[in-house]
């Protein structure tokens, strides 16, 4: 199978999963696209005027090509987007349960070639595929100025577009391609687990929107930030977030529902660690806590065993700092997911300096500090624990959804205002001690992106600052205003 390879370039495949109901956008989008659709007959593209069904169908094409392609711009202005316009490509884009189905794949190639042949959007590559048939590239495309000042001006923002309610939020993968090195998405049929953790998900992501997260830092600041965090990992800066992205969608592995079903989708997600403590939510200052050891803890709880305060103190034995604790937390979940103990590669970013032992010597330390576990290591039980992780992040989350409040999931972590910390606390231990019948030891990280250094003097602000806020401000801003 080609692979198109994203991860070269500073480029992403297109999602049409986004829509917005924001009179003003909405209303010139319908335009936009009766006009092209005039177009057509003008310049002899198309003999018949589309009616009814068929001008539906090209409306809503034209509304999700314009919206994912501002999205882009939004994230980072150097941003393409892959669009393939192939039959085989357009018919994918449109069927089966991940594809958008509400649009029609004929309908799509003609707006891609009406709004190209109208200059509103742009094609910066062209398509390519290699002659040994290992990758291609479908073309690449952005938004052309004036489409996203005319978006701009009716009140196109990340503020006014959202996830489509109808877009498929539980996600099942085949196993890994050998050649690609990815887990193809698996369609399945009327599954009542699937259903019934469908119907929880709405409830989450709900709760998601009924909130504005943001991270307290200029546009600047954050693509700086990113420079400095991809400089210590010797890899090329991240995208900056996607505010659009507030809702999630669980993933399972290996078409077995019983692996994986971690949440993803929301831009905090993949913030890197660096970042989180500068997210707000509702502009407030947040707080971040995690089960100490979570997978190691669901071991011990299993095994009827007490749970250590950490579990992984026991390999702190070199540096013995919060560094070495990661290289040993990261050690032990990949040899619970490898599938042979000896196969187990080096881990990113492993340091002899710090654990005082070559990969191979601290392999064998590992599975020897845990001989409580020595037949788990190396046999795939991971995505099965995994599969736990993501039932007790469900249950914490819809406790908060019941009760009204914000709280974001980060794998086996949360992110919550910093006044509800106690409260999260309180919430983890009791779901967890409902799952596994013990308690598990909890770790908190507070939040920076509020605080402000007290100097007794008084504020001197600019007026025009505030009554005309940037940034974060701006966006937390329009998000009351369109609640209102």
């Amino acid at each position: 199978m080609k692979e198109d390879r994203y991860a070269d370039e500073n480029a992403r495949p297109f999602d049409p999963q986004w829509e917005t109901a924001f009179p003003s956008l909405v209303a010139y989008l319908t335009r936009l696209a009766d006009r092209l659709a005039d177009a057509e007959i003008e310049n002899g593209a198309r003999e018949r005027r589309r009616k009814g069904a068929v001008l539906q169908r090209f409306r809503d094409a034209v509304q999700a090509i314009a919206l994912d392609l501002f999205r882009a711009h939004m994230s980072d202005p150097r941003l393409q987007v892959g669009i393939g316009t192939g039959t085989t490509s357009l018919q994918k884009l449109a069927s089966g349960r991940y594809g958008a189905r509400y649009l029609s794949a004929r309908a799509f190639g003609d707006a891609m070639e009406a709004l190209q042949a109208a200059r509103l959007i742009e094609r910066t590559r062209e398509h390519w595929d290699d002659p040994t048939r290992q990758s291609s590239r479908v073309a690449r495309y952005q938004a052309s100025i004036e489409l996203l000042d005319a978006l701009s001006s009716v009140g196109a923002s990340v503020v006014t577009l959202r996830r489509r309610e109808g877009a498929e939020g539980i996600i099942l993968k085949g196993k890994k391609n050998k050649k690609t090195g990815k887990k193809p998405l698996a369609p399945y049929g009327d599954v009542a687990f699937a259903n019934e953790a469908r119907d929880r998900l709405h409830v989450i992501n709900r709760m998601l929107l009924d909130h504005w997260v943001d991270l307290a830092l200029s546009e600047e600041e954050v693509r700086r930030k990113l420079v400095e965090i991809a400089k210590e990992r010797g890899k090329k800066p991240a995208h900056p977030p996607d505010f659009t992205a507030r809702t999630v969608y669980r993933v399972f592995n290996n078409k077995d529902w019983e692996q994986g079903g971690r949440f993803n989708g929301a831009w905090w997600t993949s913030c890197p660690s660096a970042l989180r403590p500068y997210i707000l939510i509702d502009g407030k200052r947040t707080v971040e806590v995690d089960y100490a050891g979570l997978h190691a803890a669901m071991l011990f709880a299993d095994a009827g065993l007490d749970i250590p305060n950490d579990p992984y103190k026991r390999c702190l034995t070199h540096s013995g700092g919060p560094k070495e604790r990661k290289l040993v937390k990261l050690t032990f979940n990949a040899l619970l997911n490898a599938k042979s103990v000896r196969q187990l590669g080096e881990i990113k970013d492993y340091s002899e300096d710090l654990t005082g032992r070559k990969w191979a010597d601290f392999r064998r330390f590992i599975v020897r500090s845990y001989p409580e576990f020595k037949q788990l290591f190396g046999s795939g039980v991971g995505l099965r624990l995994q599969r736990k992780d993501s039932d007790l992040a469900e249950a914490v989350m819809l406790r908060f959804a019941e009760m009204g409040y914000a709280c974001l999931p980060v794998h086996d972590s949360f992110i919550v205002h910093h006044g509800m910390q106690d409260v999260l606390t309180d919430i983890m231990k009791a779901t967890f001690a409902d799952m596994f019948g013990a308690v598990g030891e909890v770790d908190f990280d507070l939040g920076i992106g509020e605080a402000v250094e007290v100097t007794g003097e008084p504020i001197d602000a600019e007026i025009d600052t505030l009554l005309a806020p940037s940034g974060y401000e701006r966006r937390l801003q329009a998000f009351r205003a369109l609640r209102e």
